[in-house]
């Protein structure tokens, strides 16, 4: 079977990864789903419920869709399982790089070590215009997390794609790329043809694949949600595949493809 290249498909993330080649994608970069709209425990937010002002006027999106509500078990074994299919269809050596928040990473890092992946770094993303804290009870959380990964075991990861000139080139005077990367949310202006309650910046999105692939490489993304790795891809001259399983997502990532 030939892998075909640079679309986006409708499905279960699993089931569409299940059906793919073995070794047939250079690398993975993907933002899965949180778990933050049902994780076990989890109450109504008491200050949303109460204050409609967050939502009608400041236009707060909480995430709360049925594709990121799991079980702690559940969660636990949908992740366990695409990271299985991850490492089957990456290239030895090709790097996987996942996205998450404090709900989610601290799991994703101990499954890819279950895994016998290599980790490489961890990336912080410092968001400096994140939605305030309103409670007043906890830190602001304004960053999210990018771990990178190398398909191959910690004594066996060799040669992967590391640009390390070229992502000199997003820092002041040419100096060495750290792992802290101050980039703002998504503005507005990329949004233009439907709103994702989790898009990621082009600004991200092009850091990460100019820094972990290679022109022609082709980049999968199983969770492709508005289609922002996507994008990037195709404004770098890398090819791509995306799933995602809700059908007006899939039509968001299509529009701004064709934009492009």
């Amino acid at each position: 079977m030939v892998t075909r290249v640079n679309l986006v498909k409708q499905g279960d993330a699993i089931r569409l990864l299940q059906s793919m080649e073995s070794h047939s994608v250079d690398h993975c970069i993907t933002d899965p789903p949180y778990n933050i709209s049902g994780y076990e425990g989890k109450r109504q937010i008491g200050w949303l419920k109460s204050n409609p002002t967050w939502e009608q006027e400041k236009n707060f999106n909480k995430i709360d869709a049925s594709w990121d509500k799991f079980s702690s078990e559940d969660y636990m074994k949908f992740t366990f399982d695409w990271l299985t299919q991850i490492k089957r269809i990456v290239k030895p050596n090709g790097n996987i790089l996942v996205f998450g928040s404090y709900h989610n990473i601290y799991n994703i890092g101990h499954l890819l070590e279950t895994l016998d992946l290599k980790i490489n770094n961890s990336i912080i993303w410092y968001k400096r215009n994140a939605f305030p804290n309103v409670t007043g009870r906890m830190l602001c959380e304004s960053t999210e997390q990018i771990i990178w990964a190398v398909n191959g075991s910690k004594k066996k990861a060799t040669r992967w794609t590391f640009n390390y000139e070229e992502l000199k080139e997003f820092t002041e005077n040419g100096k060495q790329m750290r792992n802290m990367w101050d980039i703002p949310m998504t503005p507005v202006g990329e949004k233009k043809f439907g709103k994702h309650p989790s898009q990621k910046p082009l600004g991200l999105s092009e850091r990460l694949v100019v820094g972990f692939s290679r022109p022609g490489d082709l980049i999968l993304d199983p969770f492709a949600g508005s289609g922002s790795f996507l994008v990037a891809a195709k404004l770098l001259r890398r090819d791509y595949i995306g799933f995602d399983q809700d059908s007006s997502f899939v039509a968001l990532a299509r529009k701004r493809l064709r934009a492009v």
